[in-house]
């Protein structure tokens, strides 16, 4: 423990005697300016050198004292000797005649009397000294006035008498300075103050106010201020009237900023009460005025040297009072030229011999400089130096007198709009040359445009003109075939195999052709849906009807789980969707097929299941591909062009239907469509009708055609239906024929006839002959939507070539009376 406190107490007064004695002196001697690490060693090293006098001290009173005293003599001797601090102390707080001299000197005075009567005595004993040696010691410590009180006691008495009669002797004889008095103000008499003064106060009015402020702030500024005030406050301002502690208050704010708050209200309250101001006052006004000044202009200071442009001041006899070091790092003056007081014609005269000022002669430039700076005209100008700088020149008059020039290097300024115009420029030309280039691409894409899609409708045109020719003889062909089917006489099993063989060469011919002109309809966007609700039984009773034969052909089991739901889609592109699913079943399947459907919320899902070899799932997106396919090693003929899926996909993307494909390799695939339910389920019911040879037995049809091998196909097949038939190529032999008074029951009519007639126009000129509305029907190739439309406009029903028979008959059973 004792250790600790010695550890504790040599470093806390080593700490005190490096921060309170030797950094002050430090400072003083402005070594602060120097660098950091000299001056941290200068610490370390003079704490480190107290802390071993500290112990060395500590060391001698302990030789001195520590034999022969207590623990507890020695701390009353230490509070004694800190007890002579008390006579300064409260000098200081209620005297204010106290000043440093007799303070020192109270202290001197105490501390030898303390020493020579506590500490000399317990040393002498300690060394074994007699106390006769030290005069009046032996005769103090023998108590002759028989006190009761002890040596220690005697001691501490007899140095605060002494401590405290020579600072009051000396204070009294010494003459305090102004500084301590002034510091004396801050502690005594502030109570005294504070109380309500005994004197009276006058009788204050706002003028009085007004005019104490002008001595200070100047008139017009002191006016001003006060009128402000008045209107704040919603009066009229009336200098005679008189003043309340609102205009008392409001005149200390306005003399705070140039006097300080303390000395402003002490020279407020000195005119309110009529009296002079005391020493005290001044001080503190000079002191604090004086700081207001220092800090204004410190600040003042800092601002201008700070900045970035160079300032120079020119008093009314147009000499130089004040700059800034950027002044001078900007012209390069010499060292000498630039002083206090100096004309300011010396120094542009050395700017002109220079070249600083442009062309011409120095003193023309000094004369015209000096005019005016005469005049006070505000001027701004640039300078070009022979060093490439670019300077700008403000000068601005100062309303007393006198002239501030500011001085700005904008050399960077230039350059970047030196190269912001040439980049402009640049741009410019650039951006002229690239918008001829894009003009010359411009056109070049408008010409290729043109050329695209003029081949694109060439190509149209050909594959529409190319699969009309095309469906011409296949149309022949297929009622040829139709025909030999239905000979009575009968045909031997080798001929019907090859009338079989015959047909289904046809069919494939006719959906090789079908498909290429779904594409080309699909890449120009020429489909357009016909979305109706309809009952899903209607597409799916077709669909088995159709399929089914196929499967018994190729030996297939083929199944249709239908619904009574109605669905919103477009019948005829629905159906082509999921024939291309049937088709592509049953050329690989190798097991059942299935057609069916799912509910899925607001959604029927239509499926195909087949047991065909099933599809790799890497190769599940590229079956949509057109003219893609995964059985490579088989013919064209026998499976087509790989256009069935691609049309599909495409189908019911115009639609907005989704479709899927699930695939198992080995085990089968499942396509769906996903269409969505229509709102109203009613279902109609509809009566089949069961056709039969018989029902169009006398049935007289007129059938018009400019290829003679279609007229001749169609004259076999419906005359083995039992039908009366007349066949026509062109609109006279139509007349001929109703001039030998042929009235015919149904019209089957081509729509592209010969020297451009239609099947529309025809109709309806043999309507007029007739003068009645004979049913037509419209057999074409062409299967626009437009032409659809045109004919469907005209009353007229649309059969699609190649004929197929059973479509034929059923639409004849329609129009022959039972």
């Amino acid at each position: 423990a004792a250790t600790g406190m010695v550890i504790v107490a040599s470093v806390a007064l080593s700490t005190m005697v490096s921060n309170d004695m030797l950094l002050p002196w430090l400072l003083r001697r402005n070594n602060a300016e120097r660098p950091f690490e000299v001056f941290r060693q200068w610490m370390l090293s003079v704490r480190r050198v107290s802390i071993v006098l500290i112990l060395l001290l500590a060391y001698v009173s302990y030789r001195l004292l520590g034999s022969t005293a207590s623990l507890a003599t020695i701390g009353q001797i230490a509070f004694a000797a800190v007890t002579q601090l008390a006579p300064a102390m409260l000098g200081a707080l209620y005297w204010k005649q106290a000043n440093r001299r007799g303070v020192f000197a109270g202290l001197a005075a105490g501390t030898f009397l303390w020493f020579y009567t506590l500490i000399l005595p317990i040393a002498a004993h300690s060394l074994g000294w007699s106390l006769s040696t030290f005069p009046g010691l032996a005769w103090l410590h023998s108590n002759p006035l028989n006190l009761p009180i002890t040596p220690l006691t005697q001691g501490v008495v007899l140095s605060l008498a002494g401590n405290f009669t020579l600072f009051a002797w000396v204070s009294v004889l010494s003459r305090t300075r102004v500084s301590e008095h002034w510091q004396a103000g801050r502690f005594i008499g502030q109570e005294i103050s504070a109380r309500p003064s005994a004197r009276s106060m006058l009788a204050v009015q706002i003028d009085d106010l007004l005019q104490l402020a002008a001595r200070f702030v100047g008139e017009e500024r002191a006016r001003q201020s006060f009128i402000r005030f008045a209107y704040r406050q919603g009066k009229g301002f009336n200098p005679n009237q008189n003043a309340d502690g609102e205009w008392i208050a409001h005149t200390e704010r306005l003399l705070a900023g140039v006097l300080g708050a303390s000395s402003t209200r002490a020279v407020v309250k000195a005119a309110i009460e009529g009296r002079e101001m005391q020493l005290e006052d001044v001080v503190r006004i000079a002191d604090e005025a004086s700081e207001v000044l220092q800090f204004n202009r410190a600040l003042l200071q800092g601002a201008i040297e700070n900045i970035t442009q160079g300032i120079s001041v020119v008093d009314q006899s147009l000499k130089l009072v004040a700059w800034n070091r950027r002044y001078l790092e900007l012209f390069n003056y010499p060292d000498g030229l630039i002083s206090v007081g100096r004309p300011i014609a010396d120094i542009i005269r050395y700017n002109a011999e220079r070249g600083l000022c442009g062309p011409g002669e120095a003193e023309v430039h000094v004369a015209r400089r000096l005019h005016w700076m005469r005049q006070g005209r505000a001027h701004t100008s640039e300078r070009l130096f022979p060093n490439g700088r670019v300077i700008e020149l403000i000068g601005n008059p100062m309303p007393g007198g006198g002239f501030v020039m500011s001085f700005t290097d904008i050399t960077a300024f230039r350059e970047a709009e030196q190269a912001l115009t040439e980049a402009n420029e640049g741009l410019e030309q650039r951006v002229s040359e690239r918008t001829q280039e894009l003009s010359q691409l411009n056109v070049a894409l408008t010409e290729a445009k043109g050329h695209a899609e003029a081949a694109n409708q060439s190509k149209t045109r050909f594959l529409a003109a190319v699969s009309h020719d095309l469906m011409q003889p296949l149309n022949a062909a297929r009622l040829f075939s139709a025909a030999l089917s239905h000979q009575d006489d009968g045909l031997s099993s080798e001929a019907q195999q090859l009338v079989q063989h015959l047909d289904s060469s046809l069919r494939s011919a006719e959906d090789l052709i079908s498909d290429l002109l779904d594409i080309s309809r699909l890449e120009n966007g020429k489909i357009n849906p016909d979305r109706k609700p309809f009952a899903i039984n209607e597409l799916f009773d077709t669909l088995g009807a159709e399929f089914k034969a196929l499967a018994q052909e190729q030996g297939l089991t083929f199944r249709v789980r239908g619904s009574h739901l109605r669905i919103d889609s477009d019948i005829k592109l629905l159906r082509r969707i999921l024939q291309n699913f049937l088709t592509n079943a049953f050329r690989y399947a190798k097991g059942p097929v299935l057609l069916g459907v799912r509910r899925r919320g607001g959604e029927l899902c239509l499926e195909v299941w087949d047991r065909g070899p099933g599809i790799p799932e890497d190769k599940q997106q590229v079956i949509f591909e057109e003219f893609k396919r995964l059985d490579s090693h088989q013919t064209r003929a026998e499976k087509g062009l790989g256009l069935g899926l691609a049309i599909a996909d495409g189908l019911c993307r115009v639609l907005g239907h989704t479709l899927r494909v699930r695939s198992w390799p080995g085990r089968g695939s499942v396509f769906s469509v996903s269409v969505p339910l229509a709102r109203a389920q009613s279902v109609p019911t509809n009566a089949a009708v069961e056709l039969n040879g018989k029902l169009l037995s006398g049935a007289q049809v007129l059938c018009i055609d400019n290829e003679d091998s279609i007229l001749i196909g169609m004259n076999s097949l419906l005359t083995r239906w039992g039908c009366q038939v007349w066949t026509a190529r062109n609109r006279e032999e139509c007349a001929a024929l109703l001039n030998e008074g042929v009235r015919p029951q149904l019209a089957l009519v081509d729509y592209h006839l010969d020297h451009g007639d239609t099947g529309t126009e025809l109709m309806a000129w043999l309507r007029t002959t007739l003068g009645e509305p004979v049913p037509g029907v419209v057999i074409s190739a062409d299967g626009r939507p437009e032409t659809v439309a045109q004919v469907h406009a005209a009353g007229l029903d649309y059969l699609a070539k190649p004929v197929k028979p059973a479509a034929l008959r059923a639409l004849l059973s329609r129009y022959v009376p039972l």
